[in-house]
């Protein structure tokens, strides 16, 4: 299991803060030739990078069923959507099957919804 996350700046704090980043936990399923991919956080501008980059390195894997945990993500803005529509978008492409599962808060599963990936 791997646990990874955005680490925050480095520098003096100032009055505006971070917004917290998401965590990505990646568990494979080698008997499926799939992997569970758990996504803890806000799907914003600020953490998004490590999902693409988890997604994309699964995707580039070829595993054969991606399950996409968002039961812990509270909200979702446009860059969060944009990424997990190119990883839908690249696996229709590449024969996968990308699966989101527990879509979290209303707020997310409405902008999820609206991208058209529920």
């Amino acid at each position: 299991m791997t646990q990874l996350s955005v680490p925050a700046p480095e520098g003096p704090a100032s009055s505006t803060s971070t917004p917290p980043a998401a965590t990505v936990d990646v568990r494979p399923v080698d008997a499926a030739h799939g992997v569970i991919i758990t996504v803890s956080g806000p799907l914003t501008l600020h953490g998004v990078d490590l999902v693409r980059e988890r997604l994309g390195a699964e995707l580039e894997r070829r595993r054969h069923v991606i399950v996409l945990d968002l039961s812990a993500v509270p909200s979702c803005d446009p860059a969060g959507t944009d990424v997990l529509t190119r990883a839908r978008d690249r696996a229709r492409r590449e024969g996968l099957s990308l699966h989101l599962v527990h879509l979290g808060a209303p707020a997310a599963r409405a902008w999820l919804a609206a991208a058209g990936l529920v």
